[in-house]
């Protein structure tokens, strides 16, 4: 999971034109990498190495310069594509499908559900390739798994195994990405619902403001420990051999204990800033424009 998907849900996103909301994404990812990239490799070195810092990661991008700061931008931008055009697509079509409309109520978790299922399936390949090349920053030189271009990274990886193992690891990619999909709105009318209470907010950019941020931040909370086993089932995919869900939560355990599951939290949650006041600011004034 990419921390700017526990930041906006499919139903405001679909209320403008595919274009829009894909550009508004992709900034999102743009301003957002280099937390995601500090993330990425606290989590797929877990069972690995001692606890990697945020201050650590930073001075090891900031060797580089800033292009530093965005290696593996190419890959996590080919993987939000994906998963963003996919999930749109299929939430456009299904959302006013005439036999999607007779399980009301529950049409819409319904249809959130599949779509989350579905981006999360055709991203796996990519989201595996991003993880990779995104961890390669914390390896030596002679141990790099070198998938510099995207296109050759994924020759290499279906070479090794073909389409089972490029879609190795699409269960806990499929179940992140539908549970971040079904989350977002009951965490989103609970946390509304908090806020009202206080008289003092009354400007609808700052009600909208902290129940994004709130409402992200839950998220991405509670979706910690699934997300740093599913970044490092990918990352290990790509060596010989397959590791079962049970063999890397044994390793993390000897490794660090139980906190070893949550470690990664604060950056993820810095990832959520660019695109929670995106989605708080654009998004309101392109809604505004579009929706009939």
């Amino acid at each position: 999971m990419n921390n700017s998907d526990a930041g906006s849900t499919m139903e405001q996103f679909a209320k403008m034109p595919v274009h829009v909301g894909f550009l508004i994404k992709m900034a999102a990812q743009l301003l957002s990498h280099p937390m995601e990239l500090v993330r990425v490799n606290i989590q797929a070195n877990v069972i690995h190495h001692n606890r990697l810092t945020v201050m650590h990661m930073i001075r090891l991008m900031a060797r580089n310069g800033l292009p530093g700061f965005y290696y593996g931008i190419v890959a996590s931008g080919l993987r939000c594509t994906v998963h963003t055009l996919s999930s749109y697509l299929l939430f456009y079509n299904l959302r006013d499908n005439e036999y999607v409309m007779m399980i009301r109520p529950y049409n819409t978790s319904a249809v959130l559900g599949v779509t989350g299922f579905w981006g999360g399936l055709l991203a796996t390949p990519f989201a595996k390739l991003a993880v990779i090349r995104q961890a390669d920053l914390t390896r030596g030189p002679f141990q790099r798994r070198n998938y510099r271009n995207f296109l050759s990274g994924l020759k290499c990886m279906y070479r090794k195994g073909g389409f089972i193992y490029l879609f190795n690891g699409w269960r806990i990619n499929c179940f992140t990405s539908t549970s971040v999909a079904m989350l977002y709105k009951p965490v989103s009318e609970q946390v509304h619902t908090l806020i009202s209470r206080f008289h003092g907010l009354d400007e609808a950019w700052s009600n909208d403001l902290i129940t994004m941020a709130l409402t992200g931040g839950i998220i991405t909370l509670i979706m910690t420990p699934v997300d740093g086993l599913a970044t490092v089932t990918l990352n290990e995919s790509s060596n010989y051999g397959r590791q079962s869900y049970r063999d890397v939560c044994q390793k993390i355990i000897r490794k660090h204990g139980y906190k070893g599951f949550i470690f990664g939290w604060k950056p993820a949650l810095m990832a959520l800033v660019p695109h929670t006041i995106l989605a708080t600011f654009v998004y309101r004034i392109l809604v505004d424009r579009y929706i009939v």
